[in-house]
């Protein structure tokens, strides 16, 4: 099974203002960056890219602000870029409901601060922004920085590969001579670099028509998704065209949803404690919570907030999740609250801690509430595409349930995953299975439950409203 092609929506920001311009030059004013990423939400983007288009300018990031007030009506995975110098101003953006951090002038200046990111937070969310210029004497591209203002004088295809060896887990190529100019992708530009490329791509710049996709997919279909901005902007091409063109050409997509449907809620105002050990995108699932009816606390001493069900959320690798469980002294505290059966739900790499030892960077012993190791994903191959690796996208879950439970409503459905490790096999784990995933010809379980404890590999809180609506029922289903 191919992940899905995604559509990606661009948003260049100036403070909280949507703006575009034609060669990242005369930047012109669109309206407010909050709604025009809800509208399009609504419509059934795949992801949403905020780039802070005067960070790199004014050498400060004015996400923060976007990004938590975005999370409170979107639902689907976000990723922010502009002028992230450090781990810690990865950190905020995180902790502020982005998904993943896209970096291009500050890894050129530092290349190093890739390597930091991924230690940090995992590969999965390190994106290699590439701003690529036609160079003046030569048949190649320049990397262009601060805001394709300046060339740094690296050459395209050597830094991909260096990107890719810094720990970069995704690759984004915006054609800086085709941006908002709605002429067509740099052809040649995608055909020069897609070969080298192994981890998630993204290829932007100049789409304006069904053909253009087309065209991308027929040079080769390897890519992982589109950026679009000024298309999307001006409605020259619309989401529900892009998908159709998606499936024209037999690649699998997150189906088209009816979102007039209203948002589904809790029974009751289950106290709901997130447990804030500095390794999470917490805005938005606080968000998520608050919408569906539940009373959030963020705290990182839970046993001190009398709720109803704990929440362990996650973006990172395993080794720096579990120090940072260690410094608050809630390893001994989750264990036991597993061990009394009260409700405890883990998200991504908080499903990961719940086992026995994690491989990631370095052997890790986990919180042991299920045996098994969490290993790297391996890469396979479906009929002539190879699978990228770190696992970013959407993908189906097929419920491995009883009869008549809660949860077969939710079999083949898609949710969004963002992850390189996973944990064991099937086999491994039958009867405390919740849900299994395929990754190529590789399938992991993406939920598991024992003990009114259930974790989950992907994001129900950036999921949509079927995300939203599986929430609803994992937290009632653990919380009666």
């Amino acid at each position: 099974m191919n992940l899905c092609k995604r559509v990606i929506a661009r948003l260049d920001v100036k403070g909280t203002r949507l703006i575009k311009g034609i060669n990242f030059e005369g930047l012109r004013v669109l309206g407010d960056a909050c709604s025009i990423a809800k509208k399009y939400a609504e419509q059934g983007v795949d992801e949403i890219f905020y780039s802070d288009a005067v960070a790199s300018l004014y050498g400060r990031n004015s996400l923060v602000e976007v990004l938590k007030a975005t999370t409170k009506n979107v639902f689907v995975p976000i990723t922010a870029g502009g002028a992230i110098r450090s781990v810690e101003d990865g950190r905020k953006l995180l902790a502020a409901g982005a998904d993943k951090l896209a970096i291009n002038t500050a890894a050129v200046n530092d290349p190093s601060l890739i390597t930091n990111l991924a230690l940090k937070f995992g590969r999965q969310c390190v994106v290699a922004s590439i701003q690529a210029r036609k160079s003046i004497n030569s048949d190649n591209w320049d990397v262009m920085i601060e805001s394709g203002r300046e060339r740094s004088g690296l050459d395209i295809l050597e830094w991909i590969e260096k990107l890719q060896e810094l720990g970069a887990g995704e690759i984004l190529i915006t054609s800086v001579d085709r941006d908002g100019t709605q002429s067509g992708p740099d052809y040649e530009l995608y055909k020069r670099v897609y070969p080298l490329i192994k981890v998630p791509f993204i290829f932007g710049g100049g789409f304006s028509t069904v053909k253009d996709v087309n065209k991308i997919i027929n040079i080769n279909p390897n890519f992982s998704a589109i950026s679009l901005g000024s298309s999307l902007h001006y409605e020259k091409l619309f989401l529900k065209d892009v998908k159709a063109t998606y499936q024209d050409n037999r690649q699998q997509i997150r189906p088209l949803i009816n979102n007039n449907e209203e948002l589904p809620s809790l029974k009751r105002n289950y106290k709901i404690a997130i447990i804030d050990y500095q390794m999470g995108n917490v805005q938005s699932l606080i968000n998520a919570i608050d919408n569906i009816g539940g009373y959030s606390i963020l705290t990182n001493k839970p046993q001190e907030t009398d709720a109803d069900l704990w929440i362990l959320p996650g973006v990172g690798t395993f080794p720096q999740g579990i120090m940072q469980l260690q410094k608050l002294n809630l390893i001994k505290l989750i264990q036991q609250r597993h061990k009394n059966s009260l409700p405890i739900l883990g998200i991504c790499l908080g499903m990961q801690l719940f086992f026995h030892k994690g491989t990631e960077n370095s052997d890790t012993n986990g919180l042991s509430l299920f045996p098994g190791e969490v290993q790297r994903l391996p890469v396979t191959k479906i009929s002539e595409q190879d699978m990228s690796w770190p696992h970013v996208g959407w993908n189906k879950i097929e419920t491995t349930t009883l009869k008549n439970s809660v949860f077969n409503n939710y079999d083949s459905i898609y949710q969004y995953f963002v992850h390189g490790y996973a944990s064991p096999s099937v086999n491994k784990l039958k009867e405390n299975i919740l849900f299994k995933t395929n990754y190529g010809l590789h399938e992991f379980v993406s939920g598991i439950v024992k003990n009114r404890t259930i974790g989950l590999q992907f994001h129900p809180e950036r999921s949509g409203k079927m995300g939203l609506r599986l929430l609803v029922d994992i937290i009632e289903s653990i919380c009666v």
